[in-house]
């Protein structure tokens, strides 16, 4: 993405418009929702496998199997800590204006890419405690570790492959942030911009357009913008 030219697309579109954009709303109800949607997601891990591995803990008791349902609830319970910090103040924007909605959409951008961080720390740690423990139980003639680690079965094979596809989603994910933060700082200082020279205000339809998000909205209706331009 050149940045420079989309500036300049945005200030050669830029309209006064006395609600908010669309694109721009749209798009902040659709995070609301998938917001709404991981944390039913994360409920149903929550009792699924915290539940699931207290129940097998209880049904073969054993301090190694009661080990796994506490790291299972630690896991859990700092993910949900987690989460709560970071989701605070991000379900619904301050007002019912442009400013507010790119206001909400930056913290939520900035709380998407803390959240990246966490998540692969989580992750690494999950990883190494599932291995841990199935490397001392499951191994009934002693291997070296590294030998063992490196792809000895089927199933280690299938943690590398994982932990390769998560990774690699992970840093995908976190450039495609790190755009959409970027294109909302400007679109932000454009607006500032526009209020501290006194201008009238300018709401920002055409400048939303001009970002990956907004293009794909508008290319859904590609006969309007003809007409409009």
């Amino acid at each position: 993405m050149n940045t420079d030219i989309e500036l300049e697309a945005w200030r050669e579109q830029w309209q006064t418009d006395p609600v908010v954009p669309p694109n721009l709303r749209r798009n902040v109800e659709r995070q609301s929702r998938l917001m709404k949607i991981g944390l039913i997601a994360d409920t149903v891990v929550t009792v699924v496998m915290g539940g699931g591995t207290t129940l097998w803990a209880l049904r073969f008791p054993g301090t190694d199997r009661g080990l796994v349902a506490a790291a299972t609830w630690f896991f859990l319970a700092a993910a949900w800590l987690f989460a709560l910090v970071t989701k605070r103040g991000l379900w619904a924007p301050s007002a019912i204006d442009t400013a507010s909605f790119v206001d909400l959409s930056i913290r939520r951008c900035r709380a998407a890419l803390a959240a990246t961080w966490f998540g692969a720390g989580l992750f690494v740690s999950e990883v190494a405690f599932g291995l841990g423990w199935v490397y001392k139980h499951s191994l009934q003639e002693p291997q070296p570790l590294l030998r063992w680690l490196w792809f000895s079965s089927l199933r280690i094979d299938i943690v590398w492959i994982c932990t390769l596809a998560f990774f690699g989603a992970l840093v995908w994910y976190r450039q495609r942030k790190k755009v959409e933060l970027t294109c909302l700082l400007t679109l932000r200082g454009e607006m500032a911009g526009q209020t501290a020279d006194g201008s009238d205000r300018q709401e920002s339809q055409s400048a939303w357009d001009g970002w990956p998000l907004g293009r794909r909205a508008r290319r859904s209706r590609p006969g309007r913008d003809k007409r409009q331009i």
